[in-house]
């Protein structure tokens, strides 16, 4: 097979310069030029509008907000918190834990568009989580927002990353299962910089997984923390959970609380508490649901377009026939998987309208059917012919609604349906690479993404479907139990830890508990917040002393009063 690889770059000699090295005068390290100028361009810019998929996400956990100012300004703030930790969390820990360097703890390396470029996924695997509690009274704490995405990208999705996609591979390193070890002259950067080859017969010998740009390590990570963020929800806002959590709380001297908070279901949780009669009444609400039907279309149609960056730039090279063809046809199949998605779902709703003789449409589950599509397509997208994208995106409106019944058996509030579109079209979409792709599209990728000396991938597991699907299904697997432990550990830590000791200073310091200002309630748990922790304070009139109580704080008013008259006026 002609690769398209100049012939010296068959050659295996460990003298043979590969990639081009300059060594910087100012800094005095050495940069390696991972990327020629147009594929750096492209990486740049492709990594750039994955940045902006933040945006998109935005508009659609904003749209589930049901017009309340409160929500839609966390919604706003929480991004902001995420952005932040995340881009700390992973220039300090992500991107050495994620294998492409051995510089130490601070992992910039010297391939800045690299990490700028695997940034951009660890961050977007920590954005997913946002939307799982929308439009609901008991949200995460700022400081919970900020720890989950600082470990999301400081360890979680690094690790797995470096299970399943890094490319270092000697004698004296740890063995992985990642597909790039099979390529001659993988960038293995060293405190020295030196780079490794390997020799043309060398193979994976063995279990290889294939997740191309993301649906398991990105996708079916996100969505597992939401559902473990969903369950703690539920223990948080249940009656019958929180007695037996107090009582275990009272056994323990740090933990004990000097109050219980009352827990008032549907006033507090501002939702209605009262299980629909069955699957469909729950899923597709009378009157379309009331979520902002422009804003999760606005955001839909920036995630989709983002999307596009997010698959196709994960082929990292623009130049020459082969790369063409190769993002060509991941454009082609998120296109079509999308377009066969998307008109399931419209059929699906047209036919629930007209059972439940509702007047409106649910346009909101086409948005849902369209994301869980993207996600799927995006770990096989460039190894599959186009007829397959068809048939996926049909397939996995049926597997979308299996996660939504899973939700509604296990009576999980997921304002977004994190777990459906992520987490269970993600591990779909994995199943996808071993069903449904062609052993020759995917040597064809492989050998061409290796940028300097190739191999072909000899492993049985490319031309054997059988074992290939077995391989994804257990990688699959292993993300779900990694992701659910760790997420589970991290919430767990939050949960059971009082608030009141993270903030005990505050009230004295900050003058918190005057009584003209308003008193704040330090009680509950690092992880959740709830509606009425910050008092009402007065107002006091010029040279008259204090005056009567000022009108109830947006945060004291019960949510189903709150209306979008009360919005314009403030």
């Amino acid at each position: 097979m002609d690769s398209g690889i100049p012939d010296f770059c068959n050659i295996s000699d460990a003298g043979l310069e590969c990639f081009s090295r300059e060594d910087s005068v100012c800094t005095g390290k050495t940069y390696s030029d991972r990327y020629d100028n147009p594929s750096a361009t492209w990486v740049v810019v492709c990594a750039i509008l994955m940045f902006f998929m933040k945006a998109g996400f935005l508009y659609v956990e904003e749209s589930f907000s049901k017009s309340d100012r409160v929500f839609r300004r966390r919604v706003v703030l929480a991004k902001y918190i995420d952005i932040f930790a995340g881009t700390l969390g992973f220039w300090l820990f992500g991107y050495a834990i994620s294998g492409n360097t051995n510089q130490g703890a601070v992992g910039e390396d010297q391939d800045f568009i690299f990490w700028f470029f695997r940034f951009t996924f660890a961050t977007n695997t920590a954005t997913i989580l946002g939307g799982t509690l929308v439009g609901h009274g008991v949200q995460l704490r700022l400081l919970s927002v900020f720890f989950y995405s600082f470990c999301m990208t400081a360890f979680i999705h690094p690790s797995l990353a470096r299970f399943f996609w890094s490319a270092a591979r000697s004698p004296s390193t740890e063995p992985t299962w990642s597909p790039y070890e099979a390529c001659n002259g993988t960038f293995t950067a060293t405190i020295t910089h030196n780079f490794t080859f390997f020799s043309p017969d060398d193979d994976l010998g063995g279990f290889v997984f294939f997740d191309f740009a993301g649906s398991g390590l990105v996708h079916l990570c996100g969505g597992i923390a939401g559902l473990v963020l969903a369950i703690f929800h539920k223990l948080e806002t249940g009656i019958e959970y929180k007695e037996k959590i107090w009582k275990f709380q009272d056994c323990c001297p740090i933990f004990k609380r000097t109050k219980q908070p009352a827990v008032s279901k549907g006033v507090e949780s501002g939702e209605n508490t009262e299980k629909a009669e069955n699957f469909i009444k729950w899923m597709y609400p009378s009157g379309g649901g009331d979520e902002n039907v422009e804003n999760a279309a606005l955001g839909i149609l920036i995630l989709w377009t983002t999307w596009f960056a997010f698959n196709a730039g994960s082929t990292e090279n623009i130049s020459g026939k082969m790369y063409h063809a190769a993002v060509g046809r991941i454009a082609l199949s998120m296109s079509l998987v999308c377009a066969s998605g998307g008109l399931t779902q419209a059929i699906i709703s047209t036919l629930v309208q007209i059972y439940k003789r509702d007047e409106t449409f649910n346009a909101n589950e086409i948005a849902n059917g369209v994301l869980g599509c993207l996600v799927a397509i995006t770990g096989c997208c460039p190894f599959i012919d186009p007829p397959w994208a068809v048939l996926i995106g049909a397939v996995t409106i049926a597997v979308y609604h299996l996660g939504c019944y899973i939700e509604y058996l296990l009576g999980l509030h997921d304002g977004a349906r994190v777990f459906p579109v992520h987490g269970v079209c993600g591990f779909w979409g994995l199943l996808c690479v071993g069903i449904f792709s062609k052993s020759c599209l995917i040597r064809e990728v492989y050998e061409n993404l290796c940028y300097c000396c190739s191999s072909m991938l000899q492993s049985e597991a490319v031309s054997n479907h059988g074992l290939r699907f077995a391989y994804q299904l257990l990688g699959g697997v292993f993300i779900i139990g990694w992701s659910f432990i760790l997420c589970a550990i991290l919430f767990t830590a939050l949960w059971f830890f009082p608030v009141k000791f993270a903030l005990v200073c505050l009230p004295w310091i900050f003058c918190f508990n005057d009584e003209d200002r308003g008193k704040i309630a330090f009680e509950g748990n690092l992880l959740f917040t709830h509606f009425g922790e910050i008092g009402t304070p007065k107002t006091v009139a010029p040279n008259k002393g204090p005056a009567k109580d000022a009108p109830p704080a947006p945060n004291d008013i019960p949510l189903e009063e709150r209306s979008i008259k009360d919005e314009s006026a403030v």
